[in-house]
């Protein structure tokens, strides 16, 4: 089927133009390839105030690029992208090429509908009607079986059956949910699924109640989630992250469901969630040959790096429960 593209563009002379392209270009590196673009859309595209727009973009592009020659901005989204950190640095390194001096450079967090919001006349095309994934009622939890143990409250303690590297080949998740409680305890979940922005804003603030009821996860590993977030009770903080494109309408939905609340996007991914948890295990990171295999580059992999030592762990001395592998019915 091959992944499309959808473009947004603003001319000099402020007409604007929409088109689709199968394959396409996206990620911008330079002056060149920024001219390839505009021309192409010039070329093939069609304005926005025509009656056919609409009809163009109706279809799925998990990909896009949105240019607007008078603000001088550009705003880019792609397809199952590696990781959001990868992400963070990514659009940081477009953003500081010599080409994209004095351009606003940023990853369209939201998909195509953030075009709407940077290109001033989208909004009729980009702006669907949102229809959002079907979510479980319940709290979809990753399953247990044939790894966990026991949850110990009293001592503390998690007990698995394996180190949490083979339980996350068991049962991989998709999403991990971190509860910061009253008294500066940590309790992790994990999640079935990825679609944590959708599934925060139908529960809202209920996730505070439901979640507790359900003994603790171990933290899974880096690379085997997608998706997560950091309820802060004490703060009432909220903070996410997702490869998921979040539409503004969405985050609006998700902030209502949590009034009083401090709602925001959690930067760097896996590494930012840890140091918002307290913690900065770096055996729970991925190594850099592991990123080189997951589409990090050299330049990437400094970026990331620097990221994390500069990154300010929580200073609250936040507790988290201890894991414990336990073997033919001993502990290891």
């Amino acid at each position: 089927m091959g992944c499309w593209t959808a473009y947004a563009l603003r001319a000099e002379d402020g007409t604007i133009w929409i088109m689709g392209e199968k394959w396409g270009m996206w990620d911008l590196a330079d002056a060149t390839d920024r001219v390839r673009l505009v021309e192409a859309v010039l070329r093939g595209g069609t304005r926005v105030d025509e009656g056919r727009a609409r009809v163009l973009l109706d279809g799925a592009f998990c990909r896009g690029a949105a240019l607007d020659l008078i603000a001088r901005r550009y705003r880019y989204y792609s397809c199952d992208p590696p990781d959001v950190h990868y992400l963070d640095c990514h659009a940081r390194r477009r953003a500081a090429a010599s080409d994209w001096d004095g351009w606003d450079v940023e990853y369209a967090w939201g998909g195509h509908d953030d075009f709407a919001d940077m290109v001033a006349g989208a909004e009729p095309v980009f702006t669907d009607v949102e229809t959002g994934p079907a979510l479980p009622d319940e709290v979809p939890l990753t399953s247990r079986e044939g790894w966990f143990v026991d949850w110990d409250p009293g001592e503390w303690r998690i007990s698995v059956l394996h180190s949490e590297i083979i339980a996350d080949f068991l049962a991989p998740a998709e999403a991990v949910v971190s509860l910061i409680r009253a008294d500066h305890t940590v309790l992790d979940h994990q999640l079935a699924i990825r679609e944590v922005v959708p599934w925060l804003a139908r529960h809202g603030e209920s996730l505070t109640e439901t979640l507790p009821a359900h003994a603790p996860y171990p933290l899974p590993m880096e690379g085997t989630v997608n998706a997560g977030v950091v309820v802060d009770l004490p703060a009432r903080r909220l903070r996410y992250w997702t490869t998921e494109p979040v539409p503004p309408r969405l985050t609006a939905r998700m902030a209502a469901a949590w009034p009083g609340w401090r709602v925001e996007r959690l930067p760097l991914g896996f590494v930012g969630h840890l140091a918002a948890t307290g913690r900065n295990d770096p055996d729970l990171l991925l190594s850099d040959t592991k990123l080189r295999e997951a589409r990090w580059d050299e330049d990437l992999i400094a970026m990331r790096n620097a990221d994390r030592r500069a990154l300010r762990v929580d200073p609250r001395n936040l507790r988290t429960p201890r894991v414990e592998v336990v073997e033919d019915g001993g502990e290891s």
